[in-house]
Formats: C-alpha cells, structure tokens, sequence
C-alpha cells in the first residue's frame, strides 16, 4: 500500500501494452504507457518509500495510479481497433491479449 503517491514519467519512451481491468470485465485494449516510472509515497507506518521502476512494473503503477484521478485504461486508448473482449481478441490473435 503507498498512501498519498506521487509518479512522475521517466523519460519519452512510450511503449503500447495490453491492459485489462476489473472496472471493465472481460475487456483488453492496447494502451501507450511510458515505460520507466518514479514514485513515492509513504506506507502504513509512515516509512517512505521511493523507487524507480520500468516494464511491467512502470505500466501497473500508472494503470492504478490513474484510478486515483478517476481516469480507467480506456481513457489513455489511442487507437480502437485494439479494443474488444478479451475471448474475441483471444479469438482473433491466436493468443491472449
């Protein structure tokens, strides 16, 4: 848990992942997220805590830390054709999105 976080963008390196959440059930998209990250913030007994982070890692970050401003995956989409259920891409793709 990190209580009152702050990311900041490492960087101009955007990479397009597929992303999923449980606000939008059975829904994938492919969203740009910038690939490094720093955060912080403090956890339950007020240690801080400070990292820098990239891949997965950094896209996670950015997903939850969105939904702190009211914004979900589907906001940051730039393109809809890589949009849909997550069986129908499965479908299409030969793979899991």
């Amino acid at each position: 848990m990190l209580i009152n976080p702050v990311v900041e963008l490492v960087g101009e390196e955007r990479a397009f992942g597929w992303e999923g959440c449980l606000s939008i059930p059975d829904m994938r998209a492919a969203v740009p997220r910038a690939t490094r990250v720093r955060y912080r913030g403090v956890d339950c007994d007020g240690n801080v805590i400070a990292r820098e982070v990239s891949g997965f890692h950094a896209r996670i970050v950015q997903h939850e830390y969105d939904h702190l401003d009211g914004i979900l995956y589907t906001m940051r989409m730039t393109d809809f054709r890589y949009f849909g259920f997550t069986d129908e891409l499965n479908k299409a793709n030969g793979a899991q999105a």
